[in-house]
């Protein structure tokens, strides 16, 4: 079977054009292999589009500050593309979760830190 047909059956779509570089990875990873159903793809393609909104967000806060400062009152605000950033990895986590995604150490033997599973040192 070629690189481009999935393992379940037919073409594996490509990837949206305009997913970020990450999530076109995801995509090239994930499908075909745990995603396969128009079903799950409309849903993985939501949380991709979702997890480049909270990464945007986070370039946008990173480049400036975490707060705002109304001109009128001199109050001190949190960024609101801080919530930006937290609803779209809240929604990419509630929609892998409802996929029951899960990662393929023979993908990425290595995933990030951020994205290990938490595993707890024994107590004494």
């Amino acid at each position: 079977m070629s690189e481009a047909q999935s393992e379940h059956r037919g073409p594996v779509p490509e990837p949206p054009k305009h997913l970020r570089e990450r999530s076109r990875a995801l995509w090239r990873a994930m499908v075909g292999r745990q995603v396969r159903s128009p079903q799950r793809l409309a849903l993985f393609q939501t949380a991709l589009e979702a997890l480049d909104r909270a990464d945007q967000a986070r370039e946008e806060v990173a480049a400036g500050h975490m707060t705002t400062t109304t001109p009128a009152t001199g109050a001190v605000h949190l960024h609101p593309l801080l919530r930006v950033e937290r609803e779209g990895r809240t929604l990419f986590a509630k929609l892998w979760g409802d996929l029951s995604l899960r990662w393929d150490p023979d993908v990425d033997p290595d995933p990030a830190p951020a994205i290990r599973p938490w595993n707890p040192e024994p107590r004494d």
